[in-house]
């Protein structure tokens, strides 16, 4: 069953993260690649950091939608939430905060800043398509058809390559990423909402578990910081870049090895979903932390097998169109993702773990300890200017990761050995 239910996840996850690196490698054939993939490296960070916060309510939605009242109940506090992120993103993008942020306080270049502003002000506007799809998708999952999930996916795909075919005849090379990304993903949400329709009707009118805003935001905050800072430790990040010698260069390598990163590992982000789903006894943890195991060895062999292997210069020279600067300055991050791919499949599947369990708290709490290990490591460029900063952003995030691992781990570990139910339908 976990397999069934995960499997199209990957696919799913792949696809979502194929689609990030379709820019990095479309941007790289571009003019003057280096300025422009660190533009738009500095507005995905940017933009990810802040608008994370909506992907929560795929969660809230698997633990809280129980009729036709409740779904739009749990839309509506989600669309005010995330007016929060956008205001904050629109405002820093399309007024001198941008030059501050991502010139004085980053360090790029000002013709970088430019393009990294009006990138910024673009993404923000996928606030509107992610809130139907997050809101969907959790539709979809909670009758187990992941695999719609993955159509509409790859529908996001096709529709993006051919934007990107489109785009720059108009836009600048990052602004024609950015916009890219919001055409995609609106034509993901529009099929979502279709496909989803089914099973928005099979919803009682009325008579479910009416969870309230209190239990709503218990719930959802911890999962709200967890993503901020999961998705903050690249914008965290890119601050220590630019205090590298060539910070573009930082900048750029950097960019095109998260993405890597995370089309390579991402998928193991899809644990928290499917433990959640899949999981309501003691029993039931077992089997997926076993699945656990044999995923994380499965993913290390094919880190292996792209990264320290003549692989590595097809992928980055020729599948990401890299010039030999570039790619030769990246090598030692993409070989690190080997570190990141092991801790990040168990941080996925403890924080699931700890939201079937409701227990939610102690998951911001490890966030911040995670921010930290970034810093802590990060800090290092401002003492040693030459460092790779591919290598440094890798085992920032590496880091972080382990220390989440260790502490969400120590606390399920603590939950299951306590005497009774610790699920919500456990008996």
């Amino acid at each position: 069953m976990a397999v069934l239910f995960f499997i199209p996840l990957i696919l799913t996850t792949e696809l979502h993260q194929l689609s990030h690196s379709l820019v990095h490698g479309f941007l790289a054939r571009l003019g003057d690649p280096t300025t422009t993939l660190a533009a738009f490296s500095i507005a995905f960070s940017f933009n990810t950091t802040f608008s994370g916060i909506m992907s929560v309510a795929t969660q809230a939605g698997m633990s809280y939608i129980t009729d036709k009242v409740s779904f739009w109940r749990i839309a509506r506090f989600y669309f005010f939430i995330c007016m929060a992120p956008f205001i904050l993103i629109e405002s820093v993008a399309l007024t001198p905060a941008g030059d501050w942020l991502f010139g004085t306080m980053m360090g790029a270049s000002p013709e970088v800043t430019r393009l990294a502003k009006v990138s910024s002000a673009v993404m923000g506007l996928w606030i509107l398509p992610n809130q139907v799809r997050n809101i969907t998708t959790a539709l979809c999952m909670m009758h187990r058809r992941t695999m719609l999930i993955s159509h509409s996916t790859m529908l996001r795909l096709a529709s993006q390559a051919l934007m990107l075919l489109v785009l720059p005849f108009w836009l600048e090379g990052a602004v024609a990423g950015a916009a890219s990304l919001i055409g995609c993903m609106t034509v993901e949400a529009v099929y979502m909402a279709w496909v989803s329709r089914q099973f928005y009707d099979a919803l009682p009118d009325r008579g479910g578990e009416q969870a309230t805003y209190r239990q709503m935001w218990t719930f959802s905050w911890p999962l709200m910081v967890t993503q901020i800072t999961e998705n903050g430790v690249t914008f965290v990040i890119n601050f220590f870049l630019g205090r590298l010698a060539n910070p573009d260069l930082a900048l750029a390598a950097f960019g095109v090895v998260n993405a890597l990163k995370s089309l390579v590992a991402s998928p193991l982000r899809n644990l928290a979903q499917t433990s959640q789903a899949l999981v309501h006894s003691r029993a039931d943890m077992r089997v997926m932390l076993t699945f656990a195991h044999r995923l994380a060895v499965v993913y290390a062999m094919l880190v292996a097998i792209l990264f320290y292997t003549p692989l590595r210069d097809v992928i980055l020279n020729g599948v990401m169109g890299l010039p030999v600067k570039l790619s030769t300055y990246a090598t030692p991050g993409v070989q690190m993702i080997l570190l990141v791919v092991i801790v990040w499949g168990y941080s996925s599947l403890f924080r699931g773990l700890l939201s079937a369990m409701r227990k939610t708290q102690i998951i911001a709490g490890s966030a911040a300890i995670r921010l930290l290990m970034v810093i802590a490591v990060g800090s290092s460029t401002l003492i040693a200017p030459t460092l790779n900063g591919a290598a440094v952003g890798v085992a920032a995030i590496g880091c972080a990761f382990l220390a989440e691992v260790s502490i969400l781990g120590w606390r399920v570990r603590y939950f299951s050995r306590t005497p009774g139910p610790i699920f919500p339908h456990e008996r």
